[in-house]
């Protein structure tokens, strides 16, 4: 089975408690009307060269956040100065934002055997994100081109860590169970099999081991942005069938210019009730 970037090896040992948890994010300036989300999608790029980058794992995060930063742009959510900032530093192109994808992909340790989808997302919040044009993928790369960390300057990185103090990125973690819940609120990253034949334009379920990262943009039932064209019809988008086999979870993004505080979820607020309360009782459990 060809492996398109996702390392869930990798993925399960970077798992951690600490994670936020669905419904934890209490803000959200980019929180797109699903009706309306097909209005700001992100510049078609395909994450193959002359060989496979394997980094699905970040084009799933930065294709959700360049809808998201088109979004606040058009609709005039950013502050002057931080609108005015993408500007002058080059992440908008033709109108739209347009981040690295080689950036994200090196800074977060994507190897030839892909990489983690969780990697990519605490990369974003730590070494923040450059534009496209400073770090760019064409056609004719090989892997070790695409991911030679020598390519990377101290000045991209200072750029990055810049926009990392300008724009707070959060994530949770959604389970399966709750996609179509959630998808009513926002675009989510999710990984799954890539791709068995579709048939009429939709992709069956197959009884296979995930082996790509990709957002969930919208329901009936499932429509997804790829990295990859459809063969249906040749774009970046495709339907997937309703029972789709998908990883057990996926992650929603925010996007804020302060940092925010997690909403904890109930169950965690009532054990802390509990624990003060009655301190004895925990000691004997």
């Amino acid at each position: 089975m060809k492996n398109y970037g996702l390392n869930l090896k990798l993925e399960l040992e970077q798992q951690s408690d600490a994670d936020w948890k669905f419904g934890s994010i209490s803000e959200d300036l980019a929180q797109i009307p699903e009706e309306e989300r097909i209005n700001y999608l992100p510049k078609d790029e395909l994450q193959k060269g002359l060989e496979e980058t394997f980094a699905c794992a970040s084009y799933s995060p930065l294709n959700l956040l360049e809808m998201k930063f088109n979004y606040l742009l058009r609709n005039k959510k950013l502050s002057f100065e931080n609108q005015m900032w993408l500007n002058e530093k080059g992440y908008i192109e033709n109108g739209k934002v347009n981040f690295s994808d080689r950036y994200t992909a090196v800074k977060s340790g994507t190897t030839e055997e892909g990489n983690s989808l969780i990697a990519p997302l605490n990369s974003i919040r730590k070494d923040g994100i450059i534009p496209e044009s400073l770090l760019p993928k064409t056609d004719d790369m090989t892997f070790a081109q695409f991911h030679n960390k020598e390519a990377i300057t101290g000045v991209m990185e200072m750029l990055g860590k810049d926009f990392a103090s300008r724009f707070f990125i959060n994530y949770e973690k959604v389970l399966s169970k709750d996609y179509p819940k959630a998808l009513k609120k926002d675009m989510i990253g999710v990984a799954g099999y890539a791709w068995p034949e579709p048939i009429g334009g939709e992709y069956p379920r197959v009884e296979a081991q995930p082996n790509h990262a990709f957002m969930l943009l919208k329901t009936p039932p499932y429509f997804i942005y790829d990295s990859y064209p459809d063969t249906y019809d040749g774009d970046f988008i495709k339907k997937l069938a309703s029972d789709y086999s998908f990883l057990s979870y996926g992650y929603r993004l925010s996007v804020n210019q302060k940092a925010i505080i997690p909403v904890k979820p109930l169950s965690q607020k009532f054990k802390e009730w509990l624990d003060y309360h009655f301190p004895k009782c925990k000691m004997k459990c």
